[in-house]
């Protein structure tokens, strides 16, 4: 027979929590996919003869550098919020409001290679500014919870078969 861990769940089995960080890394990791087609875009662009301005290719790199980036860390992002003490539904607005600064910083520099000119700000600098601020918003929340929850007792699965083997 198992024995339970200090949550009282069986070991090895999936909490609420758990769950909800797979949950995050499985979105991060499918956007990531997005991005790795936004990559074979602009290699098609770039090959294509067409081409793009020297100004358009710049911010498209940009934009799809800084979504690479910021999608990978959305994978930590997920998995360091249940590590706080915050309840499934804040983690989940946590990760929404990361996801949306994402969205703004990224998407502001595809938005500026569309519309804006070299050297000029335009809307798409705005929308990569406030993307700015809402990320780093995100990551000093995130900072801070982690912070909070410096003193509580992690159960991995490490300790979790330690426990088993005590019990027998």
């Amino acid at each position: 027979m198992k024995s339970e861990s200090e949550s009282g769940q069986p070991p090895g089995s999936e909490t609420g929590a758990t769950n909800l960080q797979n949950v995050f890394s499985a979105i991060s990791w499918t956007l990531l996919v997005a991005v790795m087609f936004g990559g074979y875009s602009l290699l098609r662009l770039l090959n294509s003869g067409d081409g793009l301005t020297d100004h358009e290719e710049q911010f498209f790199r940009a934009g799809h550098g800084h979504a690479g980036v910021l999608a990978t860390l959305g994978i930590l992002y997920g998995g360091a919020l249940g590590r706080t003490r915050l309840s499934s539904s804040r983690q989940v607005a946590a990760w929404l409001v990361y996801l949306f600064g994402v969205a703004l910083m990224s998407g502001g520099l595809f938005v500026h290679m569309a519309v804006g000119e070299a050297g000029e700000v335009s809307i798409g600098t705005t929308i990569t500014t406030i993307g700015g601020v809402v990320l780093a918003v995100a990551v000093l929340f995130l900072a801070w919870h982690l912070f909070r929850a410096r003193n509580d007792r992690q159960v991995d699965s490490s300790d979790r078969v330690h426990q088993e083997g005590d019990a027998r």
